[in-house]
């Protein structure tokens, strides 16, 4: 059975997300701690080592352990709301994957010489190896899939309103907020186990406040402002001009791709199509995102070649460490305390 694009897919990437908080520090050389990357050892500033304490390595135990009980809950939901669903085992589905090595570290010339951004490349490679022959191909399928496809339109409608809440088109020029509590079945059961974690989230917002406002500050730091024109200036040079900072050319790459796929569905009459459907219009975007990905890769190589220019990763890196360890050293006590009630909660 062929799977086809749904609402699901949304689902599926919140329930296989881990929920951290990422601190913003740069790549290259400098003082701090050290994190083991793919390749070589990546260096940290204070606070990316608190949060390194805080949340630790990446654990896939834990993490199938999470989508797994996301889905239980999800599914119990469903069933208090007259609805049959089948949880579904995200986890084998990432195991089809390929695996997480890199033959080049992100963020680097070597690796924008290959694939550019990353936005219209796959660096992991094929997902699969080819089947032997004889062999079916193992191909993912949703175990709720069949049963939604027999239902009549007005059945689908209440089946997705129950699962993912009221779907509501974000306005422009207005900030969109989450909320779980209209998210359905699924949003209730993300927020039980990667939020509701039993800990006075608002007793530390005012610290969270404070740490956003200080990498605002960081990004806006005059050695960075004075970088990001010199690095303008070498772009305009290699024939790219009309970009101001560094990040204004692979966003653009993602607005031009978003685009892509926000315009190939239709608004209307979606549930008609068939899965033949879908993978006419999937295998429309790759042809045009393979049309992009010369570009996009060309753009990159004159991009990273800029910021060596100009040595900014290392300046970036040095002054983002200068602003943790000021955060650090101002607010060690309420660091301290989360810290504290973050660990207790997951105990």
């Amino acid at each position: 059975m062929k799977t086809f694009p749904s609402r699901a897919a949304a689902a599926a990437t919140g329930a296989a997300l881990v929920l951290t908080l990422a601190a913003c520090s740069g790549g290259g050389g400098g003082e701090g701690g050290s994190k083991a990357g793919d390749d070589k050892e990546q260096p940290m500033g204070p606070l990316d080592e608190f949060f390194e304490e805080m949340y630790g390595d990446y654990d896939e135990e834990t993490s199938n352990a999470q989508m797994r009980e996301v889905e239980e809950i999800t599914a119990e939901c469903m069933s208090e709301q007259g609805f049959e669903y089948t949880p579904v085992d995200w986890s084998s589905q990432m195991e089809m994957g390929a695996s997480d090595a890199l033959e080049f570290e992100w963020g680097t010339i070597e690796f924008a010489k290959e694939y550019g951004y990353g936005v219209t490349t796959n660096p992991w490679g094929e997902t699969e190896e080819a089947p032997a022959d004889g062999e079916a191909e193992e191909e993912f399928v949703d175990p709720n899939q069949e049963r939604v496809e027999a239902m009549t339109e007005t059945e689908r409608a209440a089946y997705e309103l129950a699962l993912y809440g009221e779907m509501t088109e974000p306005v422009e020029g207005e900030e969109y907020e989450y909320d779980w509590e209209t998210a359905g079945c699924s949003g209730k059961a993300q927020h039980e186990v990667y939020e509701n974690t039993g800990m006075d989230e608002d007793k530390f917002t005012s610290l969270q406040d404070e740490m956003n406002a200080m990498w605002e500050a960081s990004a806006a730091d005059p050695r960075l402002t004075e970088l990001n024109g010199e690095w303008s200036s070498c772009m305009a040079d290699a024939g790219y001009p009309n970009l101001a900072a560094i990040g204004d050319a692979e966003n653009a790459f993602y607005d031009e791709t978003n685009a892509l796929w926000e315009n190939a569905y239709p608004t209307e009459g979606a549930e008609e199509m068939t899965a033949e459907d879908y993978e006419a219009i999937e295998e429309s975007i790759q042809g045009e995102l393979a049309k992009i990905t010369p570009r996009e890769i060309e753009t990159a190589t004159a991009d990273f070649t800029c910021r060596e220019e100009v040595d900014y990763d290392k300046v970036q890196q040095e002054v983002s460490f200068e602003y943790q360890q000021e955060f650090v050293d101002a607010h060690r006590e309420e660091l301290d305390a989360w810290l504290e009630a973050y660990q207790a909660s997951q105990s």
